[in-house]
């Protein structure tokens, strides 16, 4: 993958990322909902680390 594609899918998981902890903080979302929109930001997390590394290793 090139670097030019992983700036691609990080810029696109960092506006999810935003967008979900905005929406997660600004509306009420019963409890199972709010786990699982957590548990999603958690793997957004996690995957922006590694991408984060992947870029700095090419």
């Amino acid at each position: 993958m090139s670097v030019d594609e992983l700036n691609k899918i990080i810029a696109v998981k960092k506006m999810d990322l935003e967008e979900c902890e905005h929406e997660l903080n600004n509306r009420y979302y019963p409890s199972i909902v709010r786990i699982a929109m957590m548990n999603y930001i958690s793997n957004l997390q996690e995957q922006l680390k590694e991408y984060d590394n992947d870029v700095i290793n090419l």
